[in-house]
């Protein structure tokens, strides 16, 4: 697949089929995303985790609400808790889970995207399972390593759909060389 057609094409995928993916394949889109270069040379300062199941992720995510919801700091931004039927992991069968410095498990995230839509999965960067990845408990119940942050969640699988594409707003560009 052209690198523009996968940029322009990947969607956030909150529908998937119950259907579990190949381990090997799993590995290849991890090993596609670790590909984003450390930030120096002869460093890879990643660690992946790798859950799998449906049901399994499904009971992980009620935890992950819960513990959410019992441990919410206060301010603005936790309303997707008192979302009728919200999920956390959308039914998908793998959830990939980086950890690491932030700048390199974002560039990871994106290579993973990238290479899952190429190969015909569907991906989605999930932020509310955060706080409940911050626990102590579950870092060691989930083998994250205890040297390194998790920083990014997504959620892997085939998709039952496939959002349409959003007209999205031109960004703002800077030049820096206009008085």
């Amino acid at each position: 697949m052209d690198v523009i057609a996968a940029i322009h094409g990947r969607r956030s995928v909150r529908s998937y089929e119950p259907r579990p993916v190949a381990r090997d394949l799993i590995e290849s889109v991890i090993l596609d995303a670790a590909q984003a270069p450390p930030p120096f040379r002869g460093q890879n300062p990643l660690a992946f985790n790798v859950v799998q199941g449906v049901a399994r992720i499904a009971a992980f995510g009620k935890r992950a609400m819960d513990y959410t919801r019992d441990h919410r700091p206060d301010g603005s931004g936790w309303d997707w808790l008192d979302r009728p039927g919200f999920k956390i992991f959308w039914d998908a069968p793998v959830v990939v889970i980086i950890s690491g410095p932030v700048g390199d498990c974002n560039r990871a995230g994106q290579n993973l995207m990238l290479s899952a839509h190429a190969r015909g999965l569907g991906t989605c960067w999930v932020g509310s399972p955060m706080l409940w990845l911050s626990a102590p408990e579950v870092r060691t119940e989930l083998q994250i390593p205890s040297d390194l942050t998790p920083v990014a969640v997504l959620c892997l699988g085939y998709p039952a759909g496939v959002p349409e594409p959003v007209d999205r707003e031109r960004p703002r560009i800077s030049w820096g060389d206009e008085a």
